[in-house]
């Protein structure tokens, strides 16, 4: 009896690790398809770069875990990757075909511009879209596909525009005086910041002055001069990587090394940088989702991981951490939603409450807006370095 007991307790074991065995073997489906459209090639490609490998990271450590896990059982992320030049025409080409060969979200395109264009795209495929593009004209489409993870230009301006103010008055006692340049792309992220500046300015009584270049200019000395002419002796810009290196060198030929400079975020990423020398833009501002030398723990747990995977060729910038972000806004949306299914998607993003990121807490307005912080850079030795961050999110009745 007792050799039977034995025989029928070891046939128990045996039977217990095998179904232990079924259990740690996970089942997989079809994959989940990412679809990015980023230059790749042209002007911007190094941001493009940027865009890749923060998205390359995230999968990865999605995959690495054994992707992601739904209901019917495991499924692991893919990549797809067409360059769109930073054209808006070509951009809807690349679109379409990541969508036919079965993205279920699209991340990119990488202007303002770009991602007003194709508001009637994204409407037709019923696809949700994520970017970094900060128009405060892309909430005003009420597209219920598209989403940034990314303060948009009229809280950037509210935040740049305080900063402006406060350094002059802290250098000189008040505003008396204070006359701004407004030196901006005349692109959408252009106008759409400059607009907002010069509401902010006249709310505040502080004078301006506005000018307009092509986003591509490579001389920007007589733009500089006109506004000199003009008694400007603080300035914000807001404009892209070869006209934000021509107006540094510009300002710095004509010995403008002592003035007020703020930018948008253009001016924290690494292939900006490096089109200029570090005393063309010491002590300028900016605001930026993020800094490679910024100690906090997200921030630097990101950029560990960066290197861990790519070193430091190239270093991570903001474009590097906000497509990362935005990675993991998508991923925790598809297993929130239990589905891959485009719709489940954008009806999961629009609950999304409190959920963590590299560059801030998301909180999901009606339409586009996800992200209510940011924070602001000051350029040391070419490293842009983090002094402060600002969140208005409790402004916007989130955080509670």
């Amino acid at each position: 009896m007792k050799k039977l007991t034995a025989i029928l307790l070891s046939l128990v074991l045996i039977l217990a690790m095998g179904v232990g065995l079924v259990e740690e073997q996970k089942v997989y489906g079809e994959p989940i398809v990412f679809g990015l459209t980023t230059p790749v090639t042209g002007a911007q490609a190094a941001g493009g770069l940027q865009a890749q490998n923060g998205m390359k990271l995230r999968i990865a450590e999605e995959n690495a875990n054994g992707g992601i896990q739904l209901s019917d059982g495991w499924h692991m992320i893919e990549l797809k990757v067409e360059d769109d030049q930073g054209d808006s025409t070509l951009c809807d080409t690349t679109v379409r075909k990541l969508v036919s060969e079965g993205a279920c979200a699209i991340f990119g395109p990488y202007f303002s511009g770009m991602t007003l264009a194709l508001d009637a795209t994204i409407r037709e495929l019923q696809v949700p879209l994520i970017n970094s593009a900060t128009s405060i004209k892309i909430p005003a489409l009420e597209n219920p596909w598209i989403w940034r993870t990314r303060c948009d230009d009229g809280l950037n301006v509210l935040i740049l525009g305080k900063a402006v103010i406060d350094d002059y008055t802290a250098l000189h006692g008040s505003t008396e005086g204070l006359k701004v340049g407004i030196v901006c792309a005349n692109d959408e992220t252009g106008t759409s910041a400059a607009a907002s500046y010069k509401a902010y300015f006249e709310k505040n009584g502080v004078a301006y002055y506005e000018d307009y270049h092509n986003k591509d200019d490579a001389d920007l000395s007589a733009y500089v001069q006109k506004a000199i002419a003009a008694g400007v002796n603080a300035w914000v810009s807001s404009t892209h990587d070869i006209a934000a290196a021509a107006l540094a060198k510009a300002m710095y030929e004509a010995g403008l090394t002592d003035q007020i400079v703020y930018m948008n975020p253009i001016l924290a990423q690494t292939e900006v940088l490096n089109l200029m020398e570090p005393e063309w833009v010491e002590g300028w501002g900016c605001v930026s989702d993020y800094a490679a030398s910024d100690t906090r723990e997200k921030q630097a747990a990101f950029t560990a991981a960066w290197v861990a995977m790519y070193g430091k060729d190239p270093t991570p910038d903001v474009q590097g951490a906000l497509y990362y972000s935005h990675t993991s806004v998508i991923i925790e949306a598809i297993k929130r939603a239990d589905s891959f299914e485009p719709a489940a998607i954008r009806d999961a993003i629009a609950q999304m409450n409190g959920f963590e990121v590299v560059v801030g807490t998301v909180y999901a307005s009606e339409y586009t807006n996800l992200l209510y912080e940011i924070s602001i850079a000051k350029i040391r030795d070419l490293v842009p370095t983090i002094v402060g961050s600002v969140s208005m999110a409790a402004d916007y009745g989130f955080g509670a």
